[in-house]
């Protein structure tokens, strides 16, 4: 996995974005092994703001879709 980090300028489908925020949620139980998701909030330069978790971010880098332009 790329180390992706607040600031980190992305080019997706035509369009820049920036990465605002990284939400860590979690699960801890004892009954349950421990769970933590990463999502990144990306606000695109034309308005647009989406998220995406880090699996699904790390699958639309390997495949071409996102390129990460800057850290």
């Amino acid at each position: 996995m790329e180390q992706i980090k607040v600031g980190t300028v992305i080019y997706d489908n035509g369009k820049f974005g920036l990465i605002t925020n990284i939400i860590q949620n979690g699960v801890l139980k004892e009954s349950q092994p421990v769970t933590f998701v990463k999502t990144y909030e990306i606000r695109y330069f034309d308005g647009l703001i989406a998220f995406l978790s880090e699996k699904q971010m790390q699958r639309l880098i390997d495949n071409g879709k996102i390129e990460v332009i800057a850290r």
